[in-house]
């Protein structure tokens, strides 16, 4: 593992520094936890790839069961990485976050973009939806947590989410972000419910460059698509598994 210059443990959860860097103006903070579809685990990992982002943190999670240590290029690495370039950060994961420390998450989540300047968390998520077989190319929608990420969202031509559920991390880092009057945006696509869902990733990245003001380059991600839906079950299974121990409302409703 590199080299550790700040380090926080907070019940459970570890988050390790190993450089210090400063975000460039107007600071995004993409968060990619499994979701409906892995829509945020795609958008991310592709924003880390395409972007040439660059590790710079890492949280680890003491209460994962089972216990995992993930080796990344012969290295020991945490199952939450945080990378970073320019003016964007991107959280990316490797294993779904147990029920039990999704509300430390979120306020080291929010605590931590306090910390670095952030000025828009961005939450990628997914929306199972029925029809999406259906779908030539998944809708996108938007929630803001104050006027700030309102303001941000109106520019993008696309519709706000008026009526469903979000549950797991991305609510409670939306009700912290609230409380701490953080700008948090979140974008939600229409995904698969069973499959990793590249092609909602592909939407939500398209709206996601008029935000951030600069091209994320989708097309080697749909080329990609049948090799990252194969590659993805085992965290599709394992994140389906955990949505469902949080007792939460009819999976059709998960965002």
């Amino acid at each position: 593992m590199p080299g550790i210059v700040y380090e926080e443990s907070v019940d459970g959860l570890t988050l390790m520094e190993y450089s210090e860097f400063e975000l460039k103006k107007p600071s995004f903070f993409v968060l990619g936890l499994p979701d409906t579809g892995l829509v945020g685990v795609i958008s991310a990992n592709h924003i880390v790839e395409s972007m040439g982002l660059q590790e710079v943190a890492g949280i680890d999670i003491e209460a994962l069961m089972p216990p995992v240590a993930v080796i990344s290029k012969g290295e020991v690495r945490p199952p939450l990485r945080i990378y970073a370039r320019d003016n964007i950060m991107a959280l990316t994961a490797e294993t779904p976050v147990p029920a039990a420390v999704i509300p430390v998450l979120a306020r080291l989540i929010i605590d931590y973009s306090i910390r670095k300047g952030v000025d828009y968390i961005v939450s990628v998520v997914g929306i199972a939806t029925p029809n999406r077989m259906n779908m030539d190319k998944p809708n996108v929608y938007w929630i803001a947590s104050n006027e700030k990420a309102r303001e941000l969202a109106l520019k993008l031509g696309i519709e706000a989410f008026s009526n469903g559920y979000l549950v797991g991390p991305y609510a409670l880092i939306l009700k912290q972000a609230i409380r701490k009057r953080v700008t948090n945006l979140v974008l939600l696509a229409d995904a698969y419910v069973e499959f990793p869902d590249p092609e909602a990733a592909a939407s939500v990245l398209t709206v996601l460059s008029k935000a951030i003001g600069s091209e994320i380059d989708v097309k080697k991600l749909l080329e990609q698509a049948e090799m990252i839906r194969v590659r993805m079950r085992g965290l599709m299974k394992k994140t389906k598994e955990t949505m469902a121990e949080m007792g939460g409302p009819s999976p059709l409703l998960y965002a």
